[in-house]
Formats: structure tokens, sequence, C-alpha cells
């Protein structure tokens, strides 16, 4: 009976299929782009069913379905198409890209997608191959000039360099303000650099050409589910997941780039050499107030005699022409059940500066699974490594290897660097460096040739998801990413004394492990609310686990027993040895999600979320009333109004949506800075005090706990708009916001004789306030042409509107004597120094009597002389397409922002900068005048200032008083001689005496940032050679500046570090432009 039953449902089943099949008829067809261009992967569904397919690596489908069907073909970054039917077996469709963005999904915080026109808040999204064209080693530096509101500087150290980044404005006190980078949900953060040495943040271990999309969340509503590690916004980066295709689809790409110097860092002048008092003298160092060089023999302090001639490119001449090569391999298939991705990318960067390289291994996996009907999973896994090699450095802290540095303060401008370079030059006759008073450049060309210090980096990272469909209003999603990195750093310094020995002979080894694991569950509730009203409720509960161990910092002492032989056991002296203990911090977290639209125009979202840091936790039994639970919600609403009043609108009016915003986000900081213990120590036994002293408890650390400390506190509101005209020809985005920075954790400095250094304390109140718009226009579009056009422009302001009882200024960046500060009531970055001029009720700088060295010198005093913050950043680029060929340009600008360059500075004091030719002789402005020899000169200069009350000289017997006069009036009377130009340069630039003032200024500048060109071969030759793609790309960046403000061509990014309030240089590195050539291959 049971088999009869079975047969008879077998027979009904058949039968059934056969009607169905006489029924459907199978319609192929090819997707294509506007240019013609197939497109794999390619959705194509029958209308009203979950019948469909998706179309291949050659963009064609195959389909079975009604006669009278309707196709529905939909792909991510075009607009959805609709095709009848109508009884046709071959369709070919061609798809209209979305460059408009209405409905275009975006990645947002906790890596959930919504529709952009849904969102409450400002996000700005670029696509992955916008950033991988650039060819940047790190990508953050791809985003510069193309996000409002984002502010970004490369910083010393070359290629391979963390930028700095600023978004809407500087958000915290204690330096950490930078945001955080989210990687498929792994968290890294924009580490900032040491002083004068930068080797990069991780991010430069991945791969860009992985990156499928780069998203800004700016304000704290669009971060505020990522919790405290967000307060500074979040930066998202998903990568690329594997496409189904018929077979398996490859895609090669090869960079190669030339990195070339265009310019010095600061212009030099040429026409004067080494001396003091308009006369060459070999002994006197880096100045270079001598005589004009006019190729007459003179002699080196060395003895050798050369011809005594300029050198205009001397400062250029130690650098080389950088190369970088980049491949990048990879290979993707899978099909409606799953899908792969893996990639592989190998770097190699030799930059303008001798023996600074660079070189990376990344490799990627992604792959994504539909287990069941109810089931999913998606994975991937990053492994990398990398090697840096000596990064370009700058300031006081590495002068040996500061290049740019002597070019203004150590070698006089007739430095002969081809003959000085030669080995025979630079070293002793028995081995060791030669003598710094014979070649100034000894110790530089000595350290290239024999010393060097060595990162090497290995990151792995990985992350998975489950989703689990429980009902058609309720699913399950599961997350577990990771990630760990390690780096070690080697020091190698040969000693400087003869035969290679010495007490400066040095080496280190350095290493560092940091790992972090989150674990996330989600519930995603979707329900059923009218047919106007639509809802998802997202409840979860995450835990984040990071921490930082195997600490260790290995040095000799005392030199090198056996020269060049680099290991620890070689020390003199009884090795350094340091080991730091682990570090781990621990954030859980419960948070919510609620999104309500109606009618599909108004749109509500409300988040919470709820953090438990471990950072800000006591032990039990302790006299702490720290809080370390914080709750943060937000709320965004968005109306778009052109649905509603679509009847009452202008038909030039295409699109239109305003949006308002609220959010609240706490912070903590750093693990065990609040729990400082004691230990015993015989810090006094045997001192100098006596030997008898008993042990004593001390602190471990410096810093004196606050038992009572609270999480900072950042409330941000937002309103914007976004609306387009003439069928979204022309379309503008504005936002406007509020961000109120309160109970900031801060590291106040303490005086000395309290025990400790600093305490944390909570203070502080500081208010961002910022406009942002976005201006998109499509002036040309017909059949074969487009031009775009996308300006950006933000401006911020800041106000420090407390601080704590008792102090109203925190230093937050120093450098030779300039401070950027906070204090109340002036703003983030203030520039204060007391080197700056007194000046009289005029406003004319007050000068005195100089002393023994010089004659005169300004009296200083102390001066705000700027704000290190811009006024506006802009960016504008054009796109440009033509049939199967591309042009972008885009062009950056900074106006305002201060900036001090010591390298002015210095180089003012020493004449070796350009702006010292002023004065130096009749031609440039030097008066004609007899020195108190009887002497007649031609480049005297007079100061455009007036003498201190009380200053008086001897003339002739006669005591003169000079209040009152200026300097010219007092020459005019005959009362003092103009001043040479080492006289007076030295007033404004001398290390000692000189007048940090004259060295700030105003850093504006216009760059082109970005060109490139690309082409990509049409579809019949590329299917003639069996292939899926071809494309061919020229990209230059960096490539000049078409305005900047600095003088003498001062290198207006060059700041020294990647801290928000790095404001200043000190020899920079000079202008270097990229030009590379980038061929695709698909296959």
């Amino acid at each position: 009976m049971r088999r009869s039953f079975l047969l008879t449902t077998l027979l009904f089943l058949c039968c059934c299929i056969a009607v169905w099949a006489q029924d459907r008829k199978a319609v192929t067809g090819t997707v294509k782009d506007e240019k013609g261009t197939p497109l794999p992967g390619v959705t194509v569904k029958e209308k009203g069913t979950a019948n469909g397919g998706m179309s291949g690596a050659d963009g064609t489908f195959k389909v079975q379905v009604a006669p009278n069907a309707t196709l529905v073909l939909s792909y991510i970054g075009f607009i959805n198409q609709e095709v009848p039917v109508n009884g046709q077996t071959t369709i070919t469709v061609v798809l209209k890209e979305d460059n408009k963005n209405l409905n275009e999904v975006v990645v947002t915080a906790m890596g959930m997608k919504r529709e952009q026109r849904k969102l409450g808040y400002a996000v700005t999204e670029l696509k992955g191959a916008d950033v991988a064209k650039t060819n940047s080693i790190n990508p953050v530096s791809a985003l510069q000039g193309k996000v409002a509101g984002l502010d970004i500087s490369a910083a010393a150290g070359g290629p391979a360099a963390a930028p700095r980044i600023v978004l809407r404005g500087a958000k915290s006190l204690n330096g950490k303000d930078q945001p955080i980078f989210i990687v498929d949900g792994v968290i890294f953060e924009n580490d900032e650099s040491a002083a004068d040495v930068n080797f990069g943040n991780v991010l430069k271990n991945l791969n860009p050409d992985d990156y499928e999309s780069v998203t800004v969340l700016k304000g704290a509503a669009a971060t505020a589910l990522y919790g405290s590690r967000a307060i500074n916004g979040a930066i998202l980066i998903t990568t690329k997941k594997g496409n189904a295709r018929k077979g398996i689809g490859v895609t090669v790409s090869q960079t190669a780039q030339i990195e070339k110097v265009y310019r010095g860092a600061i212009d030099l002048q040429n026409s004067y050499g080494q001396g003091t008092d308009g006369v060459y003298a070999n002994n006197v160092g880096g100045y270079s107030f001598g005589s004009k060089m006019d190729g007459s023999m003179v002699e080196l302090a060395n003895g050798m005699k050369v011809p005594y001639t300029a050198k205009p490119n001397n400062a250029k001449d130690l650098y080389q022409t950088g190369k970088y090569f980049n491949t990048n391999v990879s290979t993707e298939g899978g099909s409606d059940k799953g899908t792969f991705r893996l990639s592989y990318s190998h770097l190699d960067n030799n930059s303008v500066s001798p023996n600074n390289t660079f070189g990376r291994n990344t490799f990627a996996f992604r792959g994504s699974s539909q287990i069941s009907k109810v089931l999913s999973a998606d994975a991937g896994v990053t492994y990398a490594t990398s090697k840096t090699l000596n990064p370009d450095r700058q300031g006081g802290d590495y002068t040996n290897y500061n290049i740019g540095r002597k070019w203004v303060y150590v070698f006089p401008r007739n430095y002969d660097p081809s003959i000085w370079s030669k080995p025979e030059n630079y070293l002793g006759p028995n081995g060791g460096r030669a003598n710094l008073s014979t070649n100034p450049g000894a110790d530089y060309f000595y350290q290239q040739a024999y010393n060097s210090w060595t990162r090497k980096e290995s990151l792995i990272t990985g992350n998975f998801s489950l989703t689990a469909v429980a009902t058609d209003w309720l699913k399950f999603i599961g997350k577990a990413n990771f990630s760990n990195e390690q780096s070690t750093d080697e020091r190698k310094e040969v000693a400087t004394s003869a035969f290679f020995k010495g007490s400066d002979g040095f080496y280190s080894v350095a290493g560092i492990n940091k790992s972090q694991y989150t674990f996330t569950g989600m519930a995603q509730i979707t329900p059923k609310l009218g047919k106007k009203f639509e809802g998802t409720l997202n409840l979860g509960a995450e835990t984040w686990n990071s921490g930082i161990g195997k600490q260790y910092n290995n040095s000799t002492d005392g030199g090198l027993r056996i020269p060049f032989l680099y290991d620890i056991s070689n020390s003199i002296n009884a090795p350094i040895v340091k080991n730091d203990p682990l570090l781990r911090k621990v954030i859980n977290s419960v948070f919510f999600a609620a999104s309500v639209s109606y009618n599909n125009e108004l749109f509500l979202d409300v988040t919470g979320r709820n953090d438990w840091s471990s950072a800000l936790t006591y032990p039990k039994g302790s006299l702490g009333h720290t809080t370390n639970s914080y709750f943060y919600p937000s709320v965004s609403t968005a109306w778009e109004f052109t649905r509603t009043l679509k009847n009452d609108l202008p038909e030039w009016i295409s699109y239109g949506k305003l949006r308002a915003s609220y959010a609240m986000v706490g912070g903590d900081l750093d693990p065990y800075q609040i729990n400082t213990g004691y230990y015993t120590s015989g810090l006094f036994q045997g001192s100098s005090t006596g030997a008898n002293l008993p042990l004593v408890n001390i602190f471990n650390s410096d810093i004196l706990p606050n038992m009572n400390l609270k999480p900072s506190i950042s409330k941000s509101w937002e309103l914007g708009a976004n609306v387009r005209f003439f069928n979204n020809r022309l379309g503008f985005d504005f936002a406007w916001y509020r961000t109120n920075i309160t109970n900031q954790i801060i590291n106040l400095p303490t005086p000395i004789e309290s025990g400790v250094t600093s305490r944390y304390i909570n203070a502080g109140s500081m208010i961002n306030r910022g406009i942002e718009l976005s201006i998109n226009g499509t002036p040309i579009q017909n059949k074969n042409f487009t031009w775009d056009i996308n300006l950006n422009g933000s401006r911020n302001k800041n106000k420090i509107v407390s601080l704590t009882p008792g102090v109203d200024q925190l230093q937050l960046n120093e450098d030779q004597g300039v401070r950027a500060i906070a204090s109340v009531g002036g703003s983030y970055g203030d520039l204060v120094t007391d080197y700056g001029y007194t000046r009289d009720a005029n406003g004319k700088p007050v000068i005195t009597l100089g002393g023994s060295d010089y004659p005169y010198k300004f009296v200083r005093g102390k001066a705000v002389v700027g704000n290190i913050m811009p006024d506006f950043n802009l960016g504008l680029q054009n796109t440009f397409n033509y049939k199967n060929w591309s042009l972008g340009v885009l062009i950056q600008a900074r106006i305002g922002g201060d900036f001090f360059s010591a390298s002015h500075q210095y180089g003012t004091g020493r004449g070796t900068t350009a702006n010292t030719m002023y004065g130096r002789d009749t031609e440039h402005g030097g008066i004609t005048f007899k020195d108190g020899s009887g002497v007649t000169r031609n480049d005297g200069m007079i100061p455009d200032a007036v003498f201190q009350k009380g200053t008086t000289i001897s003339k002739d017997g006669l005591d003169i008083v000079l209040d009152g006069l200026t300097y010219q009036q007092a020459y005019e009377k005959g009362y003092v001689s103009p001043l040479t130009p080492y006289q007076y340069y030295s007033m404004v630039g001398d290390w000692n005496i000189g007048i940090r003032e004259a060295s700030v200024f105003d850093a504006s500048y216009i760059a082109l940032r970005e060109v490139a060109l690309g082409y990509s071969l049409p579809t019949e030759m590329v299917q003639r050679w069996r292939l899926n793609s071809l494309r061919v790309s020229l990209v230059g960046r960096n490539l000049g500046y078409l305005f900047n403000n600095l003088p003498d061509h001062i290198n207006p990014e060059a700041v020294r570090n990647n801290k928000t309030s790095a404001f200043s240089e000190y020899g920079a590195v000079p202008f270097v432009r990229n030009i590379g050539l980038t061929v695709q291959v698909g296959f």
C-alpha cells in the first residue's frame, strides 16, 4: 500500500513538472554597463517570484520564466531595471550607473547596510576602486580632499608614514582624538607617531585593492553604536566578496611608479657662501654670510682647495628617484550557494631618501556560504608581513639623520655633497667618523653607510559571521573577529671613534604584541506594522577584549665590545633588559537600534548602547567611586519631502531630504591608569644621603591615580539637507553640527615636589561648531561624454569653555619655544611663544642693545602668534568620461591654519635660506655705508623697529638716549650705523636671541593632489583576446602646489608627527610627486 502511494505521488509530481516546464521558456541575455562592459554578478529575477539567477563573468545569464514575465535586474551602484519578456528568448540589457546614489545602500555602524536616503546623519562612502587607484601605501592618504569635514595631512617619515587625520575638529585635550578604522568589524587605531620618527600604523599592512568600499561616519549619531572607541568618529572599510559566476575569475594588476623630488623643502640662496661678515671663512660652521661666490679657489676646513661656486641643487642631489612596484592577483568564484575570493599582494617601495625602503606581502581570503534555507555564513582572514627601513626623521632628536636640518643650519651654501659624501671624507684615518669640524656632514654620511633602524611587522585578522533566519520577521546574527599584531624594532649604530670603537656603539631590539577579539550577538526583528509603517529592531550584546603583551626593550650599554657584532651579549656594560607587563582591557556592552518609517518618506532611528569598561574599574574594597558603566543614546530622523510634496513641487526639484540627529557618546582611557599600585624600593639606600635609609613604598607609576574618575562625555547635534535639481544634474548636501565634549580625562602636570609628574582629572569643556557642504553637478551628459563635478568644503570653529579650577591653560605640543595650547576662552591649538616681538603703541617691534655678540637685539615677549587649525578645507574633483576613456582631476585646498617653520627660523639666522638675500647688496635693497674701519660696504640694513625706553649709546664721548626713536630716525641723525646682514638676520633667527614669531605663517595652500587617466579596452577586442577586461591607468599623485602661502616654498604639510596638535617642521622632507602606470587584466 505504501509503495503504491509513493509511485502515485511520484507520477503526480512528474506530471506537475512537465506541465510547469511546458509553461516556462528559457530566456538568455547579456547585461552590460553604458560603456559596453559586461557586468558579472547581476541579480536577475522574475518579478513577483523567487525564481531567478545571476549573470556570469561575461555578463550572460539564462533563466526559465513565464512567456509574459517581467525580469528585474539589480546590481550595486546601478539603477534597477525592469524588462518585459514579451515572448523573447534573447535579451540585451544596459544598466545605467546610479551616480546620484539616491537609493544607494551604504555600510553603517556594526556593519549594518542601510539605504542612504533613510539616514538622519551625514555619511560619505567612496568606492574601493577610488582608493586603490592612487596606489598609496597608507590608504588613508587617498581620502584627502574627497570627504567634507575630513582633514588629512601627510606626515614626515616617507610613504609608509601614518598621516594626521582630524574629523570635524579636535575632540580631546589628552591627545587621543583621531578616528578609528574598522575593517570588516576589526577595529584599528591611527596610532600617533613618536616625535620625529614615523613608521606608520597598521593600515599600511592592508591591501587597498581588497577594498569594496570606504565609509566615513562623521557624527556621534553615526558612530554611537560603536561605543567609546568611536568617540572621535569612524572610517569603515568593507572588503570585497567573491561574485557568483561561471567558472573561476582571475584578476591581475601591476603598478610601476616613480617618486621624484621636484623641489627642496625650503628655498635656499645660492649667491653667498661660508662666512659671517661678508668675507669667506672656513671655520664658522654653517653661517653663509661670507663673500659672494665667484668661482675663485678657496681652501676648505680640511685643507682641500676647491672653486668657490654655488651648488643650486645640492639640497636635492642627495635624494634619489624612488621606485614603487605593486603586484596584485585575485581569484573569485561561486554560485548562489556560496562565493569566495582569494588575493595576494606584493609591494616594494624604495623611497627618495637613500636606504628608506618599505616592503609588504598581504594574503586575504573572503568566503560566504548559503548553508541552508535558514542558515548562511561569511568569513574572512588576512595575513600580512612588512618591513620598514630607516624612515625619514625630522627635528632635534635625531639630528645626525636629519639632512633637511643640516641644509639650513649646518651646511654653508658652498657645501658640495659630491665631495663630502665620499668615504675618504666622512671616515677617519683609522676608521670611525671624520672630525665634524672639517666635514659637518660626516655624521649623516657615516650613519647612512653603517647605521640602520628596521621595523618588521606581522598582522593577522579574521572575521566570521553566522546568520540564522528563524521566521520572516526574525533572524539571529552572531559575529566574531580578532586581530594580532606583532612588531620588532632593531637599531644598529656603529661607534664613531677610531677603529669603530667607543661608547656610542649601540644595538637594541624591542618588540610588542597587540591582540584583540570581539564577540557580538544580535537579534533582528522586522515586525509588520501595517501598510504605511515599517520597522526594524536590533538587540545585541558584545564583548571586546584587547591586550598588549610581550613588550620588551633590550639594549647594549657603554658600547659594543666587537664592532659590527650586533647582539645584546656584545654590550661592554651589563645590557639593559626591560620587559613590561601584559596590558589588557575589556569592554562589555549591550545595545539596541530601532528604525521606523512612515509611508517610505519619514524615517526615525533610535539607538542606545551601554558599556562597562575595565579601565574605569576599581578592585573591591578600594576607596574609588569611579563609574565604569556609561550609557549613550542617539536619535536621528529624516524626511524625504519630495515624496510627501511630489504633487506640489516644481519639476526642476528632483529630490529633497531634511535630516536631524542628536547623540551622546562616552569615553574612557588606557588600562591600568587608575589602579596604580605600590612597590617596595631601595631607591635611597647607598645614595649620597646615607647608606642606612629604610626601604620606601613608592608608586609604580609617576601618575597619581584618581579614585573618582568618570567617563568623558561628547554630546552632538546635527542638522542637514540633501537637495537635487534638474533631473539630478545638480545636487547639494549641507550639514551643520555642534559637539560639546565635557568631563574630559586630562593628564594634568603636577609640581615636582609632589612626588609624581602628573595626575588624572575630569575637567574641561570644549565645543566644536561647523558646517559642511558638498555640491555635485553634471554639466554635460550625453551618449559618449559625461562631465561630473564634486566640490566639498568644511569649516570648524573650536572654543575652550573651561578647564579646571586653578588651571587656565594646557600645553598640547611644543617645538623650539613655540607652544600649542588650549586656554579658557581661546581655541584648541592657539600658538604662543615667549620669543615674540615686544611692540610699542603703534605696533612696531622694540629693540635694545645686544651685548658683546650682537650690537642690537629685539626685545622678546610673550605673544599669541596664531592657531594651528584651518579655517576651511576644500576639495574639487572633476571627472570626465568619453567612451572608454576616463580622466579625473582632484584639487585640494587648506585655507588658514598657522605653521611654525624651524627651518625658516634657523636658516634665517644662518643666512642659508632665500629670504636672507634681502640687504646683501644694493641689487637686493642693501644700503651703502662705511663701517667702523672706514670700509665702504653696500649691505647695510635698517630694522623696522623702535628703541626701547632707557636705551642709551655713547657717541663721540656723549651719552645719547634713543628713547622712542625708530632705528631709521636714529640712523638719519647719525647716532647708529646700518646693520650688516649677519647682524640683522641673527636678531631675527638666531637660536639664542631670535624671534620665533617671525617664522610663524599662515599655511594656506592649493594643491594639485591627483590626476588619473584611464582607458578600458572595448568589449569586442577584449573578447577577441579571450579576456574579461583590460584597463590601463596613468595616475599622478601630489603633483604640485597651485598656491603656497608659506615663504620660500616651505612644504606646508611636512609636520613633524601625526598628532592633531602638530604644527611645525624642522628639516622637513622635500616635495615629492608620484607618477605611476597600472595595468589590470581580468580573465
